[in-house]
């Protein structure tokens, strides 16, 4: 069960949440700066609910303070030679 993964843009697995979790994290945020965890290209849409659940059902302590991860505005990648097309324009 450690191997699944949850966050599949950052390759986050059930195990390095555990991990975390063993190591004092109590909050999903916490999880998030010690994992990377929703930092990927979809910035949380497919994991935090996942994260969200895990908490609630294994630390009573993470419903304590609300989940604080947010879902952004999806990423689109802008490769360089667009870059350097804009900056001859002006």
């Amino acid at each position: 069960m450690k191997d699944v993964i949850i966050c599949r843009c950052e390759e986050v697995s059930l195990g390095d949440i555990e991990a975390a979790k063993d190591n004092g994290m109590i909050t999903s945020q916490e999880i998030k700066m010690a994992t990377r965890l929703g930092m990927g290209m979809c910035q949380g849409r497919i994991c935090r609910s996942l994260i969200d659940l895990y908490m609630t059902d294994q630390t009573p302590q993470g419903m304590l303070q609300p989940s604080s991860l947010t879902v952004h505005v999806p990423v689109r990648p802008v490769s360089l030679c667009q870059i350097a097309a804009k900056g001859d324009r002006a």
